[in-house]
């Protein structure tokens, strides 16, 4: 018969092993609710083939998945942005999901946020889902009225330095709106580096796009938010699965850099922090 002792011994080992288990889960309870809150700034450098040496060390800022007023304010957006400027970035980009209409309300106004805050090529954006759902039309007022973006819809600008030119072109999101990256770049010369803005980053895989894109730079996926286990989320939108989760990816037509976004629409994260991308083009053979 064992004795008493050791049976208040396995006891105690139980006890203890639950209080692990407890402890445990409100940990991770507990990183999941804060995570959202911490910006990761992802320093990414992306060579591209035939890239001018001129353009080698190009910095663009990527700020993408804003979804204001649903899990940030005005004021947090105005540091987030301050913190990205300290990259001291050529070109800001903004790659969809500005606003969210499950934030309530009138779209909401951006005065104030982007005061003071300037770079030599300018901020470029084009819209998501959510901003559609929303009032894709009075935003677009709002963004002309009240913030330094334009609006790359169909259409491609050139970025120059000393000679050489890298053109910037936007679509309409894959879901909501237009999207053809051919009519994009219609006019750029087949020797000129081509960069697409589009806020869901399935339009690589899509189809084989019979048109030069060196770059696409998307959002939309949030890296899944919750990931069971680094690198690999519980469930991601995309009808991929988690090929477009997150970083560099080669799509079926290009390559892609997938932002996590700023913000959580769930409200939770957990080992996948909020980013802001700080990302240098490097010249490729």
């Amino acid at each position: 018969m064992p004795h008493v002792n050791d049976r208040w011994s396995r006891r105690s080992i139980l006890r203890a092993g639950g209080m692990l288990g407890i402890g445990a889960v409100a940990a991770t309870v507990a990183e999941a609710v804060s995570e959202p809150h911490r910006i990761s700034f992802e320093r990414v450098d992306v060579p591209i083939q035939g890239l001018d040496p001129a353009f080698d060390g190009y910095r663009i800022a990527v700020v993408s998945d804003w979804h204001l007023p649903r899990r940030i304010t005005a004021e947090r957006l105005r540091e987030i942005f301050q913190q990205a400027f300290e990259f001291q970035p050529d070109l800001v980009v903004a790659p969809g999901d500005l606003c969210d209409e499950k934030g309530g309300g009138p779209v909401p106004d951006f005065a104030g946020v982007f005061d003071g805050l300037s770079c030599p090529d300018g901020f470029y954006a084009v819209l998501g889902n959510h901003d559609h759902w929303w009032d894709a039309g009075r935003l677009r007022l709002n963004l002309a009225k009240a913030t330094p973006f334009l609006l790359l819809d169909q259409k491609h600008i050139q970025l120059r330095r000393r000679g050489a030119s890298i053109a910037l072109g936007g679509v309409g999101d894959l879901w909501t709106d237009v999207c053809d990256p051919v009519a994009t770049f219609r006019g750029v010369p087949d020797d000129v580096p081509r960069i697409l803005l589009s806020h869901n980053p399935d339009v690589a895989e899509d189809r084989v796009w019979p048109v030069r894109v060196d770059l696409q730079i998307s959002g939309h996926t949030h890296g899944g938010e919750v990931c069971w286990w680094p690198g690999r989320a519980l469930k991601v939108p995309s009808k991929h699965g988690g090929k477009f989760r997150a970083g560099l990816v080669e799509g079926r037509s290009h390559r892609v850099y997938v932002s996590r976004g700023i913000t959580s629409p769930r409200g939770v994260r957990f080992l996948c922090p909020p980013e802001v991308t700080w990302m240098t083009l490097r010249a490729s053979a």
